[in-house]
């Protein structure tokens, strides 16, 4: 497993239930650090686009990426398409925790021997921004299956790789079930039209996303916990966020506040 040093570049994840507002998250960390100087690539719509994950040559001149897991192409696009894609007809998932899980890890793996650890690695200029992480692994999988420990899931190489290169902050998404299924209810662009968005599940996800078998790995890797209150309203979510990271980002000397 490689595994980050000091000289590498930051590294912020953001976690939290389906609705509970990455979106806005995300779009507030890349205001903030794109104020900072950071020119972003968004890998996310090249995948898309592309149906590929853009290579070190297509970002040159680029000091900040933008991601997510699972992919959008390649194994994630299959995750998405298959693998936790709700069917009507189906009472019961095709897939189970565990082989869900091996999925994740990867599309997982490949995302950071490709993209995260090429592009940070030696590059203390340089920031990657992703929307999801292990810690959704080792939050929603379990919860799938009750036979899943987090120490079985970190047998996946991907999921140890996700350790050992470790985020500098992740930021978790403190949000009721209520609102973000009413969030969910209420989109009309974004469907996503997954197995997980259901109250009751997403209820045991906040509180499971709270506990050591999720965070656990991460303090004990080293990286910083940060929790944003979800509930409020759109704009006081990202001053929040932006407070965050001004507070957190500038004790590396990295990225001025």
């Amino acid at each position: 497993m490689i595994k980050r040093q000091q000289t590498d570049g930051q590294y912020i994840v953001i976690e939290g239930i389906d609705g509970s507002g990455k979106s806005t998250v995300s779009e507030a960390c890349e205001e903030w650090a794109r104020e900072r100087g950071i020119v972003f690539f968004n890998v996310i719509e090249f995948a898309k686009r592309e149906y590929r994950l853009p290579s070190l040559s297509d970002m040159e001149g680029i000091n900040g990426l933008l991601i997510a897991e699972p992919t959008f192409c390649w194994i994630g696009k299959a995750i998405r398409d298959e693998i936790i894609f709700k069917r009507k007809e189906e009472k019961i998932p095709r897939y189970d925790g565990w082989e869900t899980a091996q999925a994740f890890a990867i599309d997982r793996l490949i995302q950071f021997r490709r993209l995260i650890i090429p592009f940070l690695q030696n590059h203390p200029e340089r920031i990657v921004i992703q929307d999801r992480s292990l810690a959704s692994s080792l939050a929603y999988q379990p919860l799938q299956d009750q036979s899943l420990s987090t120490e079985r899931l970190l047998e996946l190489s991907g999921n140890r790789q996700a350790i050992e290169f470790y985020p500098t902050l992740l930021i978790l998404i403190r949000t009721e079930a209520s609102a973000a299924m009413a969030r969910l209810e209420a989109r009309t662009e974004k469907q996503d039209h997954v197995i997980f968005e259901e109250k009751d599940f997403q209820t045991k996800l906040a509180q499971r996303f709270l506990s050591d078998n999720v965070l656990g790995p991460f303090k004990k890797a080293g990286s910083v916990i940060g929790t944003v209150n979800g509930n409020l309203s759109i704009e006081e979510v990202a001053t929040s966020v932006k407070e965050l990271l001004s507070r957190e980002m500038s004790k590396f000397g990295i990225i001025k506040s």
